[in-house]
């Protein structure tokens, strides 16, 4: 693609791709989409189910989605269409509403998806993909977890061949225990036949569409052998066609009832999209854009809703095969789309000796990436805290409704954001002999500058972290072996401050200057700096007392040393360095603005000590010289 084809693209408001299309991409796209089908027809009529509706759902749902998605996303390589952490999602939030099944539940389930997308359109018009910052990687792992083991517990009553009901997996499995002896063996064999032939096919021969094998192959052995006529649960007629646009039959009065599920469906989408969305861009190239995810992700829920569908996400699965199969621009998901189209048209007829347990099966296997073990032990090994964090979202959503532990997971999220934010995280610098630069003392532990404590917070300063930074250097001006007469404090990470940050400095140049301990500041950015002076700190600290780099205030200290000789040490070992660094051209323009202020200053304080240079000429005269050859 050329530069300018690529620069096209990026502001082109639908199919930003196709400026930049080569026709040599065509055969790999439509072998991809035609990959992506075989995948999403059987998975789509089972996640259907999951979701409460009718196998037929998947055929309204999936093309428009596909289609709204390729018109509108950033990624070349991502498929939204059907995803079972959603379908269950959409299912947890209209169980509670409708029955499942009935016309009722059918239309509150096409005005969840409209919902849900347009709360997620919203998101991006307001620019706020910055959301997927606040998720934490291991409670969405163990959320995700959790929902596969539910959805995973869902399928067992249908492997089986009997009844179960609850709206958790405790209640779930406390209902179907009883049960159990009731189970139709043939029931049993031809779902547990299917998990194994997909294991084995995806082990195998990966490139294979295993479900779609197992569908097909179940379809042929239920009308081969008459399995409905011997007890085993089977799918039926299903209608053929696709639905026309509509809004649901929904009154206003549903919408609160629905507003908590749709903005969860809307975040897990995201979250399950923004992921995948990143890998792809990193091994192929490009950039995803938040945003635009958010109003395309949105765009395809409110056209599955508008659809008579149920809502979608992305599918790491079907992404995957996308993926493998060479897909080379969305147009992989039109393929997609017409082909799924042409299924709903004209083959419905084939599932209807389809048996259920064939769909309990491909939804098993299908899910059963989303428990991703070693993850855990990766968690359990590296970081603890993370493992158990994730173990609490896991957990809860096993043992309550999942909406509310969606809630746990997002609290637990934030909780642990502002947790990380309030602790005081400090780096104490010093300098080496030679070097301009600040040294991290846990780095250079003879860097230390006795009598100057300089911490440099790793973290913007704001109300949550305010009170433990002032602390910390509190502790650690009391655990310093060689008590400082001055603290100076970085404030280079934080850009602007709150009213909390101005109390704690305030708090804290009072508590230092008890102890006789100067405070002072450096790389004080404008935004704060006003603040501070409207607030009367700067008056106490003193202007002079504030310096522009770490640097400056590490040369003024040393300049406060008492005699002659340390001073004229000082300068030479700077003049050094300065001297070390002339070939750099990157550094020659901070080395003349630096010895243009040094010189200054430096001529005053050498010639009040009296002193001589220690290399020949005197140092005032080895700046002049310096500088010249900068």
């Amino acid at each position: 693609m050329t530069g300018s084809a690529r620069r096209g693209t990026n502001h082109w408001p639908i199919l930003p791709w196709v400026p930049g299309y080569q026709r040599s991409w065509l055969r790999f796209d439509v072998i991809a989409g035609l990959t992506v089908c075989a995948i999403l027809v059987p998975e789509g009529m089972a996640y259907a189910q999951l979701a409460g509706v009718p196998p037929e759902y998947a055929f309204y749902a999936a093309p428009i989605a596909l289609l709204a998605y390729a018109a509108l996303g950033s990624s070349r390589q991502l498929v939204v269409a059907v995803s079972s952490a959603v379908a269950i999602m959409s299912a947890a939030t209209i169980s509670e509403i409708a029955v499942a099944g009935s016309a009722e539940y059918i239309a509150l389930t096409a005005a969840l998806a409209i919902l849900a997308g347009l709360i997620s359109i919203a998101f991006g018009v307001l620019k706020l993909g910055r959301i997927a910052q606040f998720f934490s990687e291991s409670v969405l792992l163990g959320f995700v977890f959790g929902l596969a083991l539910l959805i995973t517990i869902k399928q067992i009553p249908k492997i089986l061949g009997i009844e179960a009901h609850g709206d958790t997996a405790l209640a779930l499995v406390r209902d179907m225990l009883p049960h159990v002896r009731e189970a139709d063996l043939l029931t049993l064999a031809v779902g547990v036949g299917g998990i194994c032939v997909m294991i084995v096919l995806e082990r195998r021969l990966p490139r294979v569409p295993a479900a779609l094998v197992v569908l097909l192959g179940s379809i042929a052995v239920s009308v081969a052998f008459g399995l409905e006529a011997h007890g085993v649960n089977v799918v039926g007629p299903l209608p053929a066609g696709l639905a026309g646009p509509k809004l649901p039959g929904v009154g206003l009065a549903a919408l609160p009832q629905l507003l908590a599920g749709a903005l969860g469906i809307a975040l897990v989408a995201f979250a399950e999209a923004i992921g995948p969305a990143n890998e792809f861009a990193r091994e192929h190239g490009g950039r995803i854009d938040p945003n635009r995810e958010l109003i395309a992700l949105g765009a395809a829920n409110t056209g599955a809703g508008l659809f008579s569908g149920f809502p979608i996400g992305s599918s790491l699965s079907k992404s995957a095969a996308n993926d493998r199969a060479g897909a080379k621009t969305p147009a992989s998901l039109i393929t997609a789309a017409a082909a799924t189209a042409l299924v709903a048209l004209f083959l419905t007829p084939l599932f209807t000796s389809l048996p259920e347990a064939t769909l309990g099966a491909i939804v098993i296997v299908a899910v059963a990436g989303m428990m991703k073990v070693a993850k855990m032990r990766q968690l359990w090994r590296l970081r603890r805290a993370e493992f158990w964090l994730a173990s609490i979202a896991l957990v809860g959503v096993l043992v309550m409704p999942t909406l509310p532990a969606l809630g746990i997971a997002v609290v637990v999220s934030l909780g642990m954001l502002v947790w990380r934010a309030s602790q005081a995280r400090l780096t104490f610098l010093g300098r080496a002999r030679g070097s301009l630069e600040p040294d991290d003392l846990r780095m250079v532990p003879n860097a230390a500058i006795p009598g100057l404590l300089i911490v440099r917070p790793d973290q913007m300063l704001f109300f949550a972290n305010a009170a433990s930074v002032r602390e910390a250097i509190m502790r650690a001006v009391a655990d310093t072996d060689s008590r400082p007469t001055v603290v100076l404090l970085d404030l280079g990470l934080t850009p602007e401050v709150d009213v909390p940050v101005v109390e704690a400095l305030e708090h804290l140049q009072k508590r230092l200057a008890a102890d006789g301990i100067e405070f002072w500041l450096s790389d004080l950015r404008p935004d704060a700096r006003d603040l501070l002076d409207r607030a009367g700190v700067l008056a106490v600290i003193e202007t002079d007392r504030i310096y522009p780099r770490v640097i400056d205030g590490i040369l003024a200290f040393a300049l406060r040393t008492p005699g002659a000789a340390e001073r004229i040490a000082a300068l030479n070992d700077l003049l050094a360095f300065i001297r070390e660094r002339e070939a750099r051209p990157d550094s020659s323009a901070e080395g003349a603005e630096l010895l243009a202020t040094l010189e200054e200053r430096l001529s005053l304080e050498l010639a009040a000590a009296g002193g001589a240079g220690v290399s020949g000429g005197g140092p005032a005269d080895d700046l002049r010289d310096v500088r010249r050859d900068l």
